[in-house]
């Protein structure tokens, strides 16, 4: 029970420092804003819905993609690592003010769908930290339900995010938002440089960090 309760909060961590609920609320209030109160709350819904279906299906197709490709999950890992370090970098020393995509305002399920759904919440970073925590060698069948759980808890808190967006964002400011996201940043580059350096260990056969 400890081990689950450990991977759960490791996994929640690391996928709240990813997906950034409160920093990718200004992506969501600039991409909805010629929507009315009840169209932004569809569009919430169904971006939040979307982009777990898509992290879910890529982090169960993505090892399998890899394995037919002929590439080794280490690999993988060490190259994920630094990329998701390069993105927390980003995030430290950003200005805390994404680039906006250029939305189309079509109707609120293609807006969902894009840009909300992906690349704003299922965006690269966050489609390759899933099939890294995954891992079919590392994990069994029930620790991955953690991390699917994991992935669905923080989606539910950006659903809250995102719903109540308004008033959290009067509440804590433009500067609240920066510098949770630069804090965000800091124990997500952390996380990288642990994927890297456990990928080396077990390439190594090192103890495990």
């Amino acid at each position: 029970m400890l081990d689950d309760y450990n991977l759960l909060t490791t996994q929640l961590v690391t996928l709240w420092a990813v997906l950034d609920p409160i920093g990718h609320l200004s992506l969501f209030l600039g991409a909805t804003t010629a929507l009315g109160q009840t169209e932004r709350r569809r569009a919430a819904l169904l971006s939040v819905m979307f982009a777990f279906c898509i992290l879910a299906a890529f982090s169960v197709a993505g090892q399998f993609l890899l394995h037919a490709m002929g590439v080794s999950l280490l690999s993988f890992q060490i190259a994920g690592g630094i990329i998701v370090f390069l993105f927390a970098v980003s995030m430290v020393l950003g200005d805390g003010a994404p680039t906006r995509p250029e939305v189309h305002q079509d109707s609120v399920l293609a807006l969902a769908i894009h840009p909300l759904a992906t690349p704003i919440i299922a965006g690269p970073g966050s489609m390759l930290t899933m099939v890294l925590l995954m891992n079919n060698n590392r994990y069994s069948p029930a620790q991955q339900a953690i991390t699917l759980a994991a992935l669905a808890l923080v989606l539910v808190v950006m659903l809250g995010v995102f719903l109540f967006g308004e008033v959290i964002r009067r509440l804590i400011g433009e500067g609240g938002t920066n510098v949770l996201r630069r804090v965000m940043g800091l124990v997500l580059a952390a996380l990288a440089v642990n994927m890297v350096l456990s990928a080396t260990a077990l390439w190594l056969h090192l103890p495990e960090i």
